[in-house]
């Protein structure tokens, strides 16, 4: 089974977010950026690698916050979301039709990706948990 990762970065309360580009079925739906994990690459590894590749900066992954299995018509797979700390660079959407930065709170009134609503869910609860 693949495997897909997102990756969660939080500024000042809120978390970025990439309205995606393509392909057309996801256009300008939201997501927490990420991709596909390829063979040999752990998760991290991964995040590392599509954030400098989309959002042209250098990340360090953390820990996981959410992960699940989903079956979707173009196959199954398991999505992976880890936090995410800005190393170097300031997030651009090389591959993204826009860049928003949105309070946890916040998310759900996007047209998030299908797969990513309970990440926004669990980012949500923890910030109410927090006092966020």
């Amino acid at each position: 089974m693949r495997t897909v990762v997102a990756g969660i970065l939080e500024r000042d309360g809120k978390v970025l977010v990439g309205a995606r580009s393509s392909p057309a079925w996801a256009a300008g739906q939201w997501e927490f950026p990420g991709g596909k994990v390829e063979a040999e690459e752990t998760p991290a590894e991964a995040l590392i690698r599509e954030w400098h590749e989309e959002l042209g900066v250098r990340v360090e992954a953390r820990e996981e916050v959410y992960r699940s299995q989903l079956d979707t018509p173009v196959g199954s797979f398991t999505l992976v979301a880890l936090r995410l700390t800005l190393l170097g660079g300031e997030p651009c959407a090389l591959e993204h039709r826009a860049l928003a930065w949105v309070a946890p709170a916040d998310l759900t009134r996007l047209r998030l990706l299908a797969s990513h609503v309970p990440i926004a869910g669990a980012l949500s609860r923890a910030a109410q948990g927090s006092g966020v």
